[in-house]
């Protein structure tokens, strides 16, 4: 079978699973012993576990599946077409419908098609409490004869989750006492029986455009068109659920634009803007349509790729380097980025860590050059410089849950007065009171022979005092979190 015949079956299939009351078992049989074939020559072979249970799992099925069936034999693997394999995925807008009557979804499914919208068949309420909502319905329509099946809490609960994404809930009734009870419970819209049809298709079409903005100025950046960063916890949590179901990783990438402060002051923040927001959509241009795009802060854009082969993220981070570099701008300015990327292979960890690991590549891709993309791996965490503390031991007992660790590429050590070594370049003290007499001869020399990446913290204006000209900053009132933060504002002073 040539290549193209072979995308066409699969589209096919993907679209039976989506769409049809029943699905040959040879389908799906077809479709798993193609995915091993490509897990296999991929070397992917963390996933040909998964593939193998969803085998084992199909033999036990009659030959022909019901749509219920199939949806949950195939949803560990699903995303795997979608994302390794480059088969995109349709970028129109979902729609869910739920009953327990295919013919309520095949009156609907042509219609909802018109609208521009991709409709999906789902029977029960644990299918649609169950269902993979990475890519977020723009409405859900709900046949209200599945209501005597469940409690009314768990109708309630399902009103509460999809509150949470947005998405419009619209109820087919039959009488007056249901469509109170819908409203009641939260749902957006209640189509009695005598409403027609085409009027159901206008509040549709309301619904989801409604849906679309909202989604827009909730999760958008204004500026640069990327999503921002309310919407990277929500989908961060997505891929890592799906890394615990399938142990499929993924990738974050940091991409920060070279030089762009000295661009601000030269050409105006008018110019910034109008560069952070050409870049924004040349990225989204070079990435795939299952990654996702984030403005993560200032000039800086965060990129998940969902994907988990090494050689597929660096070739598309590559590609947005490229395409970014051959931007023509005005006053022939060249605009170069350094991104900087981890895989995330395994849970346990938290954004903020994944990114920070992505951060120390981007500082790595900045040292060596800028205009570069650059991975993290234990080299690069090795680069780190240190930056010393010196305190006494009754202030470190005081602060010691509160002191950050590490900051860029600094791991930050504290140690006592008694450890101070000369030979040491980028040093803080904080000195309390106890300590500010027998220090001063020595400090003054410190900083006449470091300057700037030295910097003396009193604990108190007394100290200060004591200190003389010598102190750079004092912590006024003895404040556990007023001395934290200014060793925290030292660390941010400190070069790349």
């Amino acid at each position: 079978m040539e290549q193209g015949q072979l995308t066409e079956r699969i589209h096919m299939i993907l679209k039976k699973i989506s769409e049809s009351r029943q699905i040959p078992k040879s389908d799906i049989e077809f479709l798993l012993d193609w995915m091993k074939k490509e897990v296999r020559q991929r070397r992917l072979m963390h996933l040909l576990e998964i593939f193998s249970r969803v085998e084992s799992d199909a033999k036990e099925l009659p030959s022909v599946l019901t749509h219920a069936e199939a949806l949950t034999l195939i949803s560990p693997v699903k995303r795997y077409i979608h994302t390794v394999l480059g088969i995109e995925q349709e970028d129109e807008d979902l729609v869910l419908i739920l009953s327990a009557s295919f013919s309520t979804f095949s009156r609907y499914k042509s219609r909802v098609e018109k609208l521009g919208a991709r409709p999906v068949f789902l029977q029960t309420l644990e299918e649609a409490v169950e269902y993979d909502y990475e890519d977020v319905p723009k409405a859900i329509i709900m046949d209200v004869e599945l209501w005597p099946q469940f409690k009314e809490r768990d109708i309630q609960s399902f009103v509460s989750k999809m509150r949470k994404l947005y998405v419009p809930l619209i109820v087919i009734g039959t009488n007056e006492h249901y469509r109170l009870a819908a409203y009641s419970y939260g749902f957006d819209d209640y189509w009695e029986s005598w409403v027609p049809m085409e009027e159901r298709l206008v509040r549709l079409g309301l619904h989801i455009e409604k849906s679309r903005l909202v989604s827009k100025a909730l999760l958008v950046d204004e500026l640069t068109g990327a999503f921002n960063r309310k919407y990277l916890k929500a989908t961060f949590s997505r891929f890592i659920s799906r890394l615990e179901r399938s142990g499929e990783s993924f990738a974050v990438a940091l991409l920060d634009i070279d030089h762009f402060k000295q661009l601000n002051d030269t050409f105006g923040h008018s110019y910034g803007d109008d560069v952070l927001h050409r870049v924004s959509e040349e990225i989204r241009h070079a990435i795939r349509s299952s990654d996702e795009l984030i403005r993560y802060g200032g000039e800086e854009f965060l990129i998940l790729l969902n994907v988990s082969d090494r050689a597929i993220v660096e070739s598309v981070l590559e590609r947005v380097r490229t395409r970014i570099e051959e931007m023509e701008f005005p006053y022939d300015h060249q605009v170069t980025v350094s991104i900087g990327y981890t895989r995330v292979c395994q849970t346990g960890y938290t954004l903020g860590e994944w990114c920070a690991y992505a951060d120390e590549a981007l500082y790595k891709a900045k040292r060596d050059g800028r205009n570069r993309v650059v991975r993290y791996t234990s080299a690069v965490r090795e680069e780190k410089r240190i930056a010393y503390v010196t305190m006494s031991a009754n202030t470190y007992t005081s602060l010691a849950d509160r002191l950050p660790k590490e900051h860029r590429r600094y791991e930050v050590v504290y140690r006592p007065y008694e450890a101070y070594s000369c030979n040491d370049n980028i040093e803080m003290f904080v000195l309390d009171d106890a300590r500010a007499q027998e220090a001063r001869g020595t400090l003054s020399a410190v900083k006449e022979q470091r300057g700037k990446y030295s910097h003396i913290l009193a604990v108190s204006k007394r100290t200060a005092s004591e200190l003389g000209a010598i102190y750079d900053d004092y912590a006024d009132g003895e404040q556990d979190e007023v001395i934290t933060r200014k060793i925290e504002q030292w660390l941010e002073k400190l070069p790349d």
